[in-house]
């Protein structure tokens, strides 16, 4: 009998011998649950073990799996009973066996070669580069869990899910028998029924994908021609583009270059409630050159001011008629680079798409949600590669 409530997911990970388990599935199904569980009993059982949980930003795993394992002890007195301490800053648990669990992540696959451990748990793979996670599992002595939901295709399709000592599990909220009934009625309206379509909820993608956790092939894509890559040691130019958000959308700062005839761009900031105090102590802490060029959306004039003022050449982004579209066809010109650890961004770039109608057929128009960072980088590329519209308008065309 284990000290939790557990699902059929549990059961196969606790007794799966394979070095390597991949849980791939819809919203709410009960895979991190239950991965942590393994990792929690693990910890408690057996004695001086090292465990590692790795997320592709700490943000991320604040808000993921480390808040979930936070959960499972609180409802646990079992785990309780066995916690000696829990370290918040370094977010480290230490158990009387001896065993520790760290939540932690990685800039790049050097600095993934620092520690060894006994277990570790990739959360969200697919936002894991895969230089990153080949170097921590050739670090990891005994077994491997990952996973993920199945938003397209990415490098576990192709080095992992045939191989013989890996474990490929695909499951769904169905499997989840302890799922809240409001996260519930939001996964089933995606459902294209009649009914959800009538009150507008359908979405034919986010039902495969976060209901049924099949592989989604994201129909529309706008941008397909980028790859991850190295930062070039020289280029043509290079400058930054800033999103502002607080609340509701993340502030997106990205660095951008060309080199070769290709962009190359690196994710900067990615994160909610940031002043513009906050962003200038942060760019001044990435040591960018007060000199030079960011240029931001312009539907922040004051903060655009604030950040002037503080000491930064920014400039206002100005938008026109069908400006989204002109600079979506200068960015599609180019290859397009992903470097160093830019987690959202790849995940923003594998799901910006075009709107469709009620044929399916794609729209002209991209879909408003979740593309700060692509917003950021139209800005500063619009901007260096119109100078004649930079001259005539006195800012960049968005």
């Amino acid at each position: 009998m284990t000290p939790f409530k557990t699902s059929r997911l549990f059961d196969c990970t606790y007794s799966d011998p394979n070095p390597i388990i991949i849980h791939c599935g819809g919203t709410s199904s009960g895979k991190t649950y239950s991965i942590l569980q393994v990792l929690l009993i693990r910890a408690i059982t057996e004695p001086e073990r090292v465990i590692t949980v790795v997320g592709q930003d700490i943000p991320n795993l604040k808000k993921g799996s480390y808040r979930d394992i936070q959960h499972i002890i609180a409802d646990s007195p079992y785990c309780q009973a066995h916690l000696v301490t829990h370290n918040k800053s370094d977010r480290l648990f230490e158990f009387r066996s001896g065993s520790l669990i760290e939540f932690v992540s990685f800039e790049d696959f050097q600095d993934a070669k620092n520690g060894k451990r006994d277990y570790l748990f990739c959360n969200e793979l697919n936002g894991i580069e895969y230089p990153i996670f080949a170097e921590l599992q050739q670090r990891t002595k005994i077994q491997t869990f990952a996973d993920f939901n199945p938003t397209a295709e990415f490098w576990a399709h192709e080095k992992l899910k045939m191989r013989p000592d890996v474990s490929w599990y695909t499951s769904n909220f169905r499997h989840n028998p302890f799922i809240d009934p409001k996260t519930l009625n939001d996964i089933k309206g995606y459902e294209p029924t009649p009914e959800n379509i009538a009150r507008g909820t359908a979405d034919e993608w986010r039902w495969k994908v976060y209901g049924l956790g099949e592989l989604g092939r994201l129909e529309g894509v706008i941008f397909e021609r980028w790859d991850f890559g190295a930062w070039p040691a020289e280029h043509q130019w290079h400058g930054y583009g800033l999103d502002f958000g607080f609340t509701n959308d993340p502030t997106g700062l990205v660095e951008v270059c060309v080199s070769g005839g290709e962009l190359y761009i690196r994710e900067l900031i990615h994160e909610h409630a940031m002043t513009n105090g906050d962003i200038s102590t942060r760019m001044a802490q990435l040591a960018i050159d007060r000199r030079a060029e960011v240029v931001c959306d312009s539907a922040e004039p004051k903060s655009i001011e604030e950040l002037y003022r503080l000491g930064w050449n920014v400039h206002p982004a100005i938008k026109g008629a069908d400006s989204i579209q002109h600079g979506i066809d200068t960015l599609k010109r180019y290859k397009l680079n992903v470097c160093g650890n830019s987690p959202n961004l790849a995940r923003e770039l594998r799901a910006y798409r075009w709107k469709v109608d009620r044929n399916g057929k794609a729209l002209n128009v991209p879909i408003d949600t979740d593309n700060h960072l692509i917003d950021a980088i139209r800005y500063i590329v619009t901007y260096k590669l119109k100078p004649k519209i930079i001259a005539s308008q006195g800012g960049a065309l968005v």
